[in-house]
């Protein structure tokens, strides 16, 4: 973590005797062993122009850890896919398990989301601050790439609390100081309006370079402002927002092995330990996500050793999803495949027949694309259950909400395990007029009793802490 409010000591060797003996008559000793350690990072070494590489590298970090990783602390991406109908709970951890049946525990009793809420929250600010100070110290200052980068990462923060979470988030003022004040609850559309401003200013912070750091963030923030101003319902600004974005373009938030800091989240809790599988037409409503045959969501069952292939839970069988392969493997958290998706869905709200031009544009290109998106996805098709390496151009389905039914359907496919499907259904009730009751799970949950009734996710009981907090107004079934 960039921000740590300590200070080291250790003791110093190999100091000459005649030294130590001066020493000892010309000052306490307890004065000789209090000798800053220049390993630790205080917050005041980093906030120098010196500091600022260590700064940048522990914001990315805490992003990272937040969107997907942090080994088998359920991260954001995670979260929402067992929230939603992408993946099924086959443990028996009863937040898990609350979370895949949409029924919540209240906050004191702790719920899966507040893993990935509290990291977040340590991401936003880190990523603000990290941009605040590479402006202040850096040679370029604003003009710095890693300023334009931060202020993007930033956004999608703020993006994901108004995708994710019930419209009562609360946001401190960020500070460089790390001192926290109380804070009230930010509702879906300020959420979504800062995050806009972010994108924005990130944006600006390229200025008209065209450097490929320059471009590539620049993709990234015209990317989550298309994404966000989608989120609002904003469809013509969407479109404007990502245009020119190469149908070629991806930006990874990477993850590594070295540490469980660093992991995969996903990977570790599908592949790995078993506490996740990956669904197929769960609760009714859910999408056909194994049966589809579909080359955008690679999967096999998990066999072990004796032919058995039950998840932690003895009871699950698990079908792992290999478009993240190990704990190595990269997330793609922006990218022209979505810039496309925005695109048409827009072009479908005015109306425009080409909407799905842009749609079988995207399908005809198919293992090209996903190649690039998702690092051992040549290496997954070659080895695993599915067959299909095409994907057939669509016809219109003739009616509205045959379309938006497409559309989205191709959304999720597109955009499969990457934390994108929970905006997308709670948009599907807000903006297409859906019952919750007809876009998520219902009907009987496969381990006993029915489906609850959250469209959205709880905030930490950590809150309970914020005197300028209101749990009552973080409503988790309002869309």
């Amino acid at each position: 973590m960039p921000f740590i409010n300590f200070e080291g000591r250790s003791v110093r060797r190999g100091v000459m005797l005649g030294v130590v003996a001066l020493s000892s008559v010309a000052c306490s000793t307890n004065d000789i062993l209090n000798v800053k350690d220049p390993a630790v990072a205080t917050p005041q070494s980093l906030q120098t122009k010196a500091g600022i590489n260590t700064l940048y590298a522990g914001a990315i970090g805490d992003f990272a850890a937040a969107w997907n990783g942090n080994g088998l602390t359920d991260a954001f991406v995670p979260t929402v896919g067992i929230f939603t109908d992408e993946f099924r709970s086959s443990d028996t951890f009863t937040t898990r398990n609350d979370a895949d049946r949409r029924t919540q525990a209240s906050p004191a009793n702790g719920n899966l989301s507040d893993n990935s809420y509290i990291a977040l929250q340590k991401a936003r600010r880190s990523t603000q601050v990290g941009a605040q100070l590479v402006t202040q110290y850096a040679d370029s200052g604003a003009g710095d790439p890693r300023v334009a980068e931060l202020d993007a990462l930033a956004g999608y923060t703020y993006l994901a609390f108004g995708e994710a979470f019930c419209g009562n988030v609360p946001i401190p003022p960020t500070t460089v100081s790390g001192e926290v004040f109380p804070a009230a609850g930010v509702g879906t559309q300020a959420l979504l309006d800062t995050a806009i401003a972010r994108f924005n200013a990130a944006i600006a912070a390229t200025g008209s370079r065209t450097t490929p750091v320059a471009v590539q963030n620049r993709n990234l923030a015209k990317v989550g402002l298309g994404r966000a101003l989608l989120d609002q319902g904003k469809f013509t600004e969407a479109l404007a927002a990502v245009a020119g974005v190469p149908v070629n373009f991806v930006y990874k938030v990477a993850y590594s092995s070295n540490t469980n800091r660093e992991q995969n989240s996903l990977w570790n809790l599908n592949d790995s330990n078993k506490r996740y599988t990956l669904a197929d037409t769960e609760g009714i409503n859910g999408l056909n996500f194994r049966s589809a045959n579909d080359p955008r969501v690679l999967w096999r069952r998990f066999f072990d050793a004796n032919g058995v292939s039950l998840g932690f839970d003895q009871t699950n069988i698990v079908y792992e999803q290999r478009l993240y392969s190990s704990a190595d493997a990269d997330t793609p958290l922006a990218d022209g495949v979505e810039a496309q998706l925005i695109r048409a869905e827009a072009l479908l709200k005015a109306g425009d027949a080409t909407w799905l031009d842009s749609l079988n544009a995207l399908r005809a290109n198919v293992t090209a694309l996903e190649t690039a998106r998702f690092d051992a996805y040549v290496t997954s098709t070659q080895s695993d259950s599915v067959t299909a390496t095409t994907l057939a151009p669509l016809t219109d389905p003739g009616t509205p909400d045959a379309r938006v039914d497409l559309l989205f359907r191709e959304r999720a496919f597109w955009l499969f395990a990457t934390g994108h499907r929970l905006g997308d259904m709670r948009r599907l009730i807000r903006q297409y007029g859906r019952s919750a009751n007809t876009v998520f799970p219902t009907g009987l949950w496969w381990k006993g009793g029915p489906y609850g009734n959250d469209v959205n996710l709880a905030i930490s009981f950590g809150e309970s802490n914020n005197t300028a907090y209101n749990p009552a107004a973080c409503v988790t079934t309002t869309p």
